[in-house]
């Protein structure tokens, strides 16, 4: 259910920053009806009822597509659905005939930052992580990462600031290296003995897969190997694995 929830405020906010990246004032496409009639359905698959007609002449705005259908709407406020094969039949504003183009996988080439959440288990406790990105070269991007671990004996919370290399970054699966240091902050739940919260250093490194899934997300698991370097005599180590959703901006 956590995992849920945070997903969700991940794709929500995918949308709210991308308008403050690149403007929401840019006008919806219009498309205007060619053919003797466009069918409208009440959602976005043939087993939706028809639930009107376009004729031809009639202007339609795009408001967004999905997969094969794209909703639209009249000059009345009108919504529904209408299949990409009718649209591909419109006009744009010049007479000519719209010509949409594909959202391919390998677009992600393009985009500099991303953002993600991912779960899992830090050496037996429960993990949840979020962090941004951004890609410096071909190669080489820098994260920033914070997690909150829940352990049977304490809670933790962790920062870290990451290099990621990838050395095959236009596989669609693609495997990647990652070194990093951080702090962790560990507050000890209540026990007889009362141990005092601490704060150490951390240092990782660790591999992963990234898989692209479309143009802007892809699912990213990795595996860290952690030394925490503490005041006692000797340091400790612990091992991560993560996996979750990326998105990129």
């Amino acid at each position: 259910m956590r995992f849920a929830m945070l997903l969700t405020v991940l794709l929500q906010s995918q949308g709210v920053l991308a308008g403050w990246l690149w403007g929401d004032d840019e006008p919806l496409p219009q498309v205007q009806v060619a053919e003797p009639y466009v069918e409208w359905r009440t959602g976005p698959a043939e087993g939706y009822p028809v639930v009107r007609v376009s004729e031809k002449g009639e202007w339609l705005t795009l408001l967004l597509r999905k997969t094969q259908w794209f909703k639209v709407q009249d000059d009345q406020g009108r919504e529904g659905w209408v299949h990409v094969d009718d649209i591909l039949l419109t006009t744009d504003g010049s007479g000519e005939l719209v010509a949409l183009s594909e959202p391919r996988f390998d677009d992600y080439e393009t985009r500099s930052w991303e953002a993600g959440v991912l779960m899992g288990e830090f050496d037996s406790a429960s993990v949840t992580s979020a962090y941004a990105g951004y890609t410096m070269t071909e190669n080489l991007s820098a994260e920033l990462w914070g997690s909150q671990i829940l352990g049977n004996a304490s809670e933790i919370l962790m920062v870290n600031a990451n290099i990621v290399h990838q050395p095959f970054p236009y596989w669609r699966i693609s495997p990647f290296f990652t070194l990093g240091v951080g702090q962790v902050y560990i507050k000890p739940k209540a026990t007889l003995s009362e141990p005092e919260d601490r704060t150490d250093v951390v240092a990782h490194a660790g591999l992963g897969l990234r898989f692209y899934v479309t143009d802007r997300y892809f699912i990213r698991a990795e595996v860290k190997d952690y030394k925490i370097f503490t005041e006692r005599e000797t340091n400790e180590e612990a091992t991560e694995w993560k996996v979750g959703l990326s998105v990129f901006f």
